[in-house]
């Protein structure tokens, strides 16, 4: 992540490039981090010894730990920001599919293609590592009630990718950003203290320091050094993770600034988003289906990783040292854009003679995209620091007309250019969901779907050979969301997104830069005193606005029956890779006509989202195939759970009715054990023996088991995503943070039976209401045969016959019965 490259060469350069810092519990110093959210997860879940991945998660005790690591964080006198990642930049999709691949599909296909002794070790389970589909959901989870009861943490949620949110909200309050991601000493901001690695993070106790000799009561005891000080052992809590029962908690930590790194390189740090471009980060590593690799030809032949750090600089100290010579050179550096085109000739050198044509113009414009990534717009506003927070309820950061969420909700929905009532009511669902987005309460991945069209279920284990659950699973209630989101908002035209990105891309060069005085942009790049990146980003945001506008139309009109649909782009495994398919949204008022039982109004404009909640929940109810009395009645936690029962139940029951129960279809039927199985798995009563099982007593994972966990994660996590669109949040709570997947294997398994209160009353019931003959029937064991069996069988059959079932016989034996 990153940078290529540059964690390495960081590490390296430890001494040189970083400082050390140290908080202590009871200390006088207070300080301000900003954690990266999602590296913070990933850090969990790889370090914690007792999460085991392959049942689908155990997110109570992940709760606890991001609690317990928290409390350590905030006990040592730190306030603590924790920043999650928005909607993705579309140019980081290729990158995005690639992670996708190697981390999910790729693990997936390996376990499922290694044998059950051999994939059941710690080692291969560590190796093949998949990251729990409902971390995001369990963190936030976690996160919100510990804000609720503290001042000292914040949860935010960025705009877009939230590397740049962060360092920018680590400026406003005078802090640190904690992640695994050299972006974060590339990027810069007034104010930014710089960047803990969270690997490089330590925790120690006063017992560890204090610590007495297991020898102590012996009667030898080793000779000890005088003049030495006893260091503490860095292995009591090593990374995030502090110390089991630690009272006195002391944390050290390596802090690394893009100032210091710009001074070891010799370049102004103004050039630091340019010099990480170039090396290659995630928008500029990937190569088309018509160009290469940009550092493939910029460094060939050359492996190491610190020598192409150099290799980069010393090429830009190169081009500004020779323009600020006296004699100026034939080619004077007057632009960024200038200095871009020069760099990447530069290191083009040794590549130039293969080059085809369009191809330097393809990279240049890749470089210039990849460097935008990176730029901070200058806060102007008269508060400063933490006052400058929260200038509106809408983002923490920006003023509504500077918000990159908001204008890029603007410019992807159609009701801008609707009729004035229409258009009023489309405001206000977005200001909703805007809201919601804020609180946590509605998912970045429908954010996703609202600006670039896009869909990204998520992608754990599960069986390569059969169709992916994202399609059989979760694409109906998928298609639902999509055309509620089209109706309220609307959906941009995902092709016409792609040929505008394309038109920004051929635009001619020259149009990106103002005309400037000789040397003036050069001179300020080299004094570090104006960022090049607004240039840049200025620039571009004039051309598109001088689009004309459009005239007034009718949303209304245009999503009736018979009217083109629109199409959402879902990024789904495809037998062993990640590739796109293109969804239609259906229009909304053909989809609710579809449902005989529903009773409303197709000619009301109102938008869903703002219908009364009884009316949402009721399409909530309808849609999912669960609206009975008795799911009517559940409790509102519950709701969630015994709807993504009925949902796979249903949808895998009518599969084998429609295919005249095939032997295929009918192996996957859920039985109705299997569905008290999953109600018994999430922790109803809170109890530390609801929490999973002791890794000691670990069930045996089976495809089948793993393949109904991938089921019923699909459908809760799209029936929670569902729920948000329909701002259900509250009514229809999420609770996959209740989940034990090692609970459900053991369930399945008969490792261990479900006590009769694991089921809340009236829950089973519910699930089963109205269902039919949806549930396939118990497998009878096949009784085993005794030796007493045998012999009566031997009886009863004669001594003749008795013959041909001894071993003795053999081959030739029973050719010579025949014969006879």
């Amino acid at each position: 992540m990153g940078v290529h490259g540059l964690t390495t060469y960081l590490r390296e350069n430890k001494r040189l490039l970083s400082k050390s810092l140290q908080y202590q519990k009871g200390g006088a110093a207070n300080g301000t981090i900003v954690v990266d959210a999602w590296s913070f997860c990933y850090e969990l879940i790889h370090r914690a010894p007792n999460l085991p991945w392959v049942y689908g998660g155990e997110y109570l005790r992940f709760e606890e730990l991001v609690t317990t690591v928290c409390e350590a964080w905030t006990s040592v006198g730190l306030k603590v920001f924790f920043v999650f990642d928005g909607p993705r930049p579309d140019i980081k999709f290729p990158t995005i599919i690639s992670r996708l691949a190697k981390a999910h599909v790729q693990p997936s296909l390996l376990f499922f293609r290694t044998s059950s002794a051999s994939r059941s070790t710690p080692r291969f389970l560590h190796e093949s590592r998949i990251i729990p589909p409902l971390i995001y959901s369990a963190c936030v989870h976690a996160l919100k009630s510990l804000s609720s009861s503290t001042d000292a943490l914040e949860l935010h949620y960025a705009d877009g990718e939230g590397d740049p949110w962060a360092v920018e909200l680590a400026g406003r309050v005078g802090g640190f950003v904690v992640g695994n991601d050299s972006d974060f000493v590339v990027l810069n901001s007034e104010g930014y203290l710089g960047y803990i690695p969270m690997e490089e993070m330590i925790w120690t106790t006063l017992e560890q320091i204090d610590r007495p000799s297991e020898d102590a009561d012996s009667e030898f005891q080793p000779v000890k050094s005088k003049g030495k000080k006893k260091l503490p052992d860095p292995r009591g809590g090593n990374g995030l993770i502090p110390p089991d029962g630690a009272s006195d908690l002391t944390l050290t930590f390596s802090v690394y600034t893009p100032g210091a790194l710009a001074d070891h390189l010799k370049i102004p740090a103004s050039l630091l988003a340019l010099f990480g471009a170039l090396l290659g980060n995630d928008y500029s590593n990937h190569s088309t289906s018509s160009h290469r690799n940009a550092q493939s030809l910029f460094f060939p032949g050359l492996q190491n990783l610190s020598g192409r750090i150099n290799h980069v600089a010393s090429a830009l100290k190169t081009i500004l040292s020779a323009s600020n010579l006296k004699r100026k050179p034939k080619h004077q550096v007057g632009s960024v854009m200038d200095l871009i085109d020069k760099a990447v000739e530069a290191l083009l050198t040794r590549s130039r003679s293969t080059m085809g044509s369009g191809e330097v113009e393809a990279i240049t414009n890749t470089i210039v995209d990849a460097t935008l990534q990176y730029a901070i717009r200058k806060h102007t506003g008269k508060e400063q620091g933490v006052r400058s927070l929260w200038p509106t309820a809408a983002c923490a950061l920006h003023e509504p007309d500077l918000c990159p969420l908001i204008s890029c909700l603007l410019a992807s929905g159609t009701y801008e250019q609707a009729e004035a009532q229409e258009k009023a009511m489309c405001e206000q669902v977005r200001d909703s969901y805007v809201k919601a987005y804020r609180a946590g309460s509605l998912s970045p991945k429908i954010i996703d779907t609202m600006t670039s069209a896009t869909a990204w279920p998520r992608i754990f284990l599960e069986n390569p050979d059969s169709e992916t659950v994202a399609r059989s699973v979760g694409r109906l209630i998928r298609q639902w969301g999509y055309a509620i989101l089209d109706d309220g908002v609307g959906l941009p035209d995902a092709h016409e997104l792609s040929e505008h990105e394309q038109s920004v891309q051929e635009d001619d060069e020259d149009e990106l830069i103002d005309v400037v005085e000789e040397d003036s942009e050069e001179e300020s790049m080299a004094s570090g005193v104006e960022d090049p990146l607004e240039v840049l980003r200025g620039e571009l945001k004039r051309i598109q606005d001088t689009e004309p506008p459009q005239t007034a139309i009718s949303l209304r009109s245009s999503r009736v029956s018979g009217s083109a649909p629109k199409t959402v782009t879902e990024y789904i495994r495809k037998g062993t890779r990640v590739a796109g398919e293109a969804v239609p949204v259906p229009p909304f008022v053909d989809m609710l006509a579809s449902i005989s039982s529903l009773d409303f109004d197709l000619e009301d404009l109102t938008p869903v989202q703002l219908r009364p909640e009884n009316d949402r929940l009721t399409i909530f109810l309808h849609v999912l195939g669960s609206d009975t009395p008795l799911m009517k009645a559940l409790p509102a936690d519950q709701l969630m759970v015994a709807a993504a029962l009925r949902w796979v139940v249903r949808t895998f029951g009518d599969r084998a009715a429609d295919s005249g129960y095939s032997k295929e279809r009918e192996k996957e039927r859920w039985t109705k054990r299997e569905g008290r199985a999953w109600l018994a798995s999430f922790s109803w009563r809170l109890s530390p023996a609801c929490s999973g099982v002791e890794t000691a007593e670990l069930p045996e994972a089976s495809d089948r088991n793993i393949q109904l966990m991938a089921q019923a994660l699909m459908a809760l996590e799209c029936i929670d995503e569902f729920a948000q669109i329909l701002l259900l949040s509250n009514r229809v709570p999420s609770v996959g943070h209740l989940l034990s997947g090692s609970l459900f294997h053991s369930f399945l398994t008969g490792a261990k039976v479900p006590d009769a209160t694991d089921i809340p009353d009236g829950l089973w019931e519910a699930c089963e209401e109205d269902l039919g003959d949806v549930f396939a029937e118990e497998k009878k064991k096949k009784a085993k045969k005794s030796a007493k069996n045998i012999a009566a069988v031997t009886t009863a059959m004669g001594k003749g016959n008795a013959k041909a079932l001894t071993p003795s016989s053999g081959l030739f034996g029973l050719l010579g019965e025949l014969e006879a």
